[in-house]
């Protein structure tokens, strides 16, 4: 999955014309109504700064509010979309779920995931194998 998130990220940012990080910023602010920049970093897995960057980057393009406004009582900053001037990021998202869907590929990964699930669970158990040595 993490293959496929990486692959649409990056072809989301392509289409929004910024960087990975601001598309998957912008993908999980979309998703949650707004994210504050601490966590923010944690689930784009990198670091503060280009949490803060991406944020920015969103800011400048018109799609998320001014990053000071957002400032709470505990002084966390959030990336909070503009609804209306995401609208072409809602209808990218739409017309990629109907085209994964028009070519079947939701069929395939049905199909895959079991046994992409058994590898994961077996270098899991590997890995753990050893920690304990």
């Amino acid at each position: 999955m993490s293959v496929y998130q990486g692959r649409y990220v990056k072809a989301f940012g392509k289409a929004l014309n910024t960087t990975v990080f601001a598309a998957g910023a912008l993908e999980i602010a979309l998703a949650t109504g707004a994210i504050s920049l601490d966590k923010l970093h944690l689930l784009l897995g990198c670091s503060r700064g280009q949490a803060v960057g991406a944020a920015l980057d969103l800011q400048k393009l018109g799609l998320a509010r001014d990053i000071e406004s957002t400032r709470n009582r505990s002084n966390e900053f959030f990336l909070v979309p503009i609804d209306k001037k995401c609208e072409a990021a809602r209808l990218y998202r739409a017309k990629l779920e109907q085209l994964a869907q028009e070519k079947g590929i939701y069929d395939s990964l049905e199909r895959v995931l079991p046994a992409l699930q058994s590898i994961f669970m077996e270098s899991l158990a590997a890995l753990e194998e050893q920690q304990v040595a």
